[in-house]
């Protein structure tokens, strides 16, 4: 039997979703930070969080990367410029931004991923040159959020030899 998601492979109209922000836990100093997909499959809108950099001198650099479930790179994005000492900079990543830019006015704003993110995808932020002193903060991610079943199948899964739905199959596998 093959399966179709209708509506789930355009960012118009996706079926059944809601919107939340998240917002991970703050991590220890020195660190970077982990988000993994975990119960429903995530569009993430977009990405935000402050780095506030220690006295000691080094030129930190930062990278957020979105993996698959099994640690594969899909996608990897870096601020424009390295943050240096004894600075507070807001970090913003976007959707629809050709390239990243900043400081301005503190804030570095950068692309983002786009796609779709499965259970087990993981969003992660590493810091280039991070001091023990330097924290990251304010992390907030804006997520569209589709609703799954008991087995994890997307509500709106339609099975090929249901005939009500014959014309919309036959029309997403011309699509495939």
């Amino acid at each position: 039997m093959t399966q179709y998601t209708l509506g789930l492979t355009r960012l118009l109209g996706h079926g059944r979703a809601f919107t939340e922000v998240v917002a991970p836990a703050t991590p220890a100093a020195g660190a970077g930070f982990v988000y993994t997909v975990s119960q429903y499959w995530e569009v993430s809108d977009s990405l935000a969080f402050r780095l506030v950099t220690d006295a000691n001198a080094a030129n930190r650099q930062v990278t957020v990367n979105v993996n698959d479930g099994g640690g594969v790179l899909l996608a990897s994005f870096s601020a424009a410029a390295v943050q240096t000492a004894g600075l507070t900079r807001d970090y913003v990543f976007l959707p629809n931004l050709n390239a990243p830019s900043g400081p301005t006015v503190g804030i570095y704003y950068n692309p983002w991923y786009q796609g779709l993110l499965q259970p087990g995808f993981n969003i992660t932020c590493t810091v280039g040159a991070v001091q023990v002193g330097d924290q990251i903060s304010r992390i907030r991610l804006n997520q569209e959020r589709f609703v799954t079943g008991e087995e994890g199948y997307l509500l709106g899964v339609i099975d090929d030899t249901d005939p009500r739905f014959a014309e919309l199959v036959a029309a997403q596998a011309v699509l495939a």
